[in-house]
């Protein structure tokens, strides 16, 4: 890709679906969702049903969860790229500006 004329893109690379991806997607941005292996138990969609695993320090209220389960579903279509591991993010960044 000859950078020199290209548009610039906005990439914006997170673990939160619903403030990351689906707060920058809906300002124009291209999108890399970090969804963590299940071996590292910190993907966030684990706090959702099915899996319900809410971490002890959790203080949302029943309705909170249920409007931030909302929110994930809505922006999971924002979704240009995932990656389940940091080295996968090189690859990820070039197929967006590779328009892949």
């Amino acid at each position: 890709i000859d950078m020199d004329d290209a548009p610039p893109v906005w990439i914006h690379v997170g673990d939160d679906l619903a403030y990351d991806v689906g707060g920058s997607a809906s300002c124009g941005a291209k999108t890399i969702l970090l969804d963590l292996d299940d071996e590292y138990h910190q993907t966030a969609k684990l706090r959702f049903p099915p899996y319900n695993n809410i971490p002890a320090w959790n203080t949302a209220s029943n309705d909170e969860i249920a409007h931030r389960k909302a929110m994930n579903d809505e922006a999971e279509s924002m979704v240009d790229k995932r990656v389940s591991r940091l080295s996968m993010l090189p690859d990820a960044i070039a197929e967006i500006l590779n328009n892949e």
